[in-house]
């Protein structure tokens, strides 16, 4: 889930074709519920020392579809990722990727926040817990590492 869009009323814009969706190293993803929650989240983000450029926001079934589509690796983790998910073997790291998917299909919002320190980490999980983001997670270059677990607010 990378790119730009216009997230100042936290609307997801429509992606350029051909953009895959790319595995957010780095990343902080925490879901909200609705458009008013992501608006302040974005807002409060930008307010806390984060880019524009550092946070997306996204919703709605085209990106839903978009993250379908794509393993979210390239390479041979790529094609052993799509292998799994058409055989059924998922992997912790798809079930994530279906959780942020599932819920951009039931419209509600997907931040995600470029974090590539440990202070930047720290700011922005504060941020996203401080405005009600739930199932935050943290993807490292190897690892997945559930903030908020899914289920948990």
């Amino acid at each position: 889930m990378t790119g730009a869009p216009d997230h100042h009323d936290a609307t997801s814009t429509s992606r350029q074709a051909q953009e895959p969706v790319r595995y957010p190293t780095n990343h902080l993803l925490g879901i909200v519920d609705t458009r008013e929650q992501a608006t302040a989240l974005v807002s409060a983000l930008e307010s806390g020392g984060f880019l524009e450029s550092e946070i997306d926001c996204r919703s709605g079934a085209q990106e839903a579809d978009a993250v379908h589509a794509s393993p979210g690796r390239g390479g041979l983790a790529g094609v052993l990722l799509r292998l799994a998910e058409r055989m059924g073997a998922a992997d912790e790291e798809l079930e994530t990727k279906h959780r942020y998917e599932q819920a951009m299909r039931d419209n509600r919002f997907v931040v995600a926040v470029a974090t590539p320190t440990d202070e930047r980490k720290d700011r922005a999980i504060q941020i996203l817990r401080a405005h009600g983001a739930y199932t935050v997670t943290y993807f490292g270059k190897h690892t997945l590492e559930y903030v908020v677990p899914p289920g948990k607010r």
